[in-house]
């Protein structure tokens, strides 16, 4: 089976939804049956380097693509590829298509991650909720078949797209590998990895803090992850004028990553909306306490093994309530339960619902183009 994958999402610095398509591909290319090729605008991450030194073909458009016009382009070179490959799947591993785009030669197949644009429209400005919409729309027409990252995305989905029912569709989560055996240890601080935007809950982990030291806590606060908006930045250089313990580390690698994990006091993630919440399975390698934005996602995808906090509350209640929760004595989680999360996104738990699912796929795609004399 010759699959295409859309990787623009993991050339430059791979943000949750690259990390996602590494971490797939690399589970499933072990099958033997599969040849896969990833197409990109360029090829400059070093996860997206070990695929193709693990036998990815790389298809580079030679320029970065970003969220403008130049997709235009980008896409038309999709196209290019897709006809010089003639893949049995086609695979857009970021959400949606708007442009038109067909693969004569198999299925065309999209992962789903989230509706944020339409439930959480706030954080996204006027316009992109809008040219979302249009893209799902658009990508209805010309999939064959859908993956959500969760039940609770899959639901969402079809609230707002009730016709996709109709089409084929899987869940298939998120492949989080395991993170290397390292000491155990404790920084006294609370870490936080991820995006740094209002939907992730940024601004009410500073604003906790701030309340946190106010009332005597000690701890101090490590924060990692590329910073998305202005209104984060000014709040962090005004918390770090007035208020002692806070870092931030920027940008870092997935080995100072582990590190942060292993050795922090608490990891805190009040997420606003979620599509799945890689870190909070990553740092269950390391059996560490989570204080966590209670959602739907998270509970479906972490159940119990975490402590929650409200978020969807006024921004003053959020933040209090999280600072309370930082001055608790966060209870020690049960070692196995931490291990049980781990083992369910594993890459061999993972991987064989996937490779089933894209069988499926292209046994169907098959079975028409007999029926129909192709």
């Amino acid at each position: 089976m010759k699959i295409l994958m859309d990787g623009r999402a993991l050339g430059t610095k791979p943000s949750g939804i690259g990390i996602y398509i590494y971490t797939l591909l690399k589970a499933i290319m072990p099958n033997k049956d599969y040849a896969v090729s990833i197409v990109t605008d360029v090829c400059v991450s070093d996860q997206m380097k070990e695929l193709q030194k693990a036998g990815a073909v790389i298809y580079e458009y030679g320029q970065p693509v970003s969220k403008n016009t130049a997709l235009l382009g980008y896409y038309r070179f999709v196209q290019e590829c897709i006809h010089s490959v003639r893949p049995d799947v086609f695979w857009e591993g970021n959400t949606m298509i708007p442009v038109r785009t067909e693969n004569p030669y198999g299925v065309m197949i999209a992962t789903i991650h989230d509706m944020f644009p339409l439930s959480d429209p706030e954080h996204f400005g006027k316009v992109y909720p809008h040219y979302f919409r249009f893209g799902i729309q658009q990508s209805m027409k010309y999939f064959d078949a859908f993956v959500f990252n969760s039940v609770d995305t899959q639901e969402q989905t079809f609230r707002y797209f009730p016709k996709m029912r109709a089409i084929p569709h899987f869940v298939g989560y998120i492949v989080v590998p395991r993170l290397p055996e390292l000491p155990v240890t404790d920084n006294d601080s609370f870490l936080y990895i991820g995006n740094m935007e209002t939907r992730k809950g940024t601004d009410i982990l500073l604003e906790a803090y701030r309340i946190y030291r106010e009332r005597g806590g000690q701890k101090g606060l490590r924060l990692a992850g590329k910073i998305r908006e202005d209104g984060i930045l000014k709040q962090l250089e005004e918390l770090q004028k007035t208020t002692e313990g806070i870092q931030y580390l920027g940008y870092i690698s997935e080995e100072e990553k582990a590190a942060e994990y292993a050795a922090c006091s608490c990891f805190v993630f009040p997420s606003r909306a979620e599509g799945f919440g890689i870190p909070i399975v990553e740092v269950m390698n390391y059996n560490k306490p989570v204080i966590a934005g209670d959602l739907e996602t998270l509970r479906e995808i972490v159940g119990s093994a975490v402590t929650y906090t409200p978020v969807h509350t006024s921004y003053w209640e959020a933040a209090v309530r999280l600072a309370e929760k930082m001055l608790e004595e966060i209870p020690e989680r049960d070692p196995a339960e931490a291990q049980a999360v781990v083992d369910r996104y594993s890459e061999e738990t993972i991987a064989k619902g996937y490779c089933e699912f894209l069988d499926r796929c292209v046994k169907k795609d098959y079975e028409r183009k007999y029926k129909e004399g192709d």
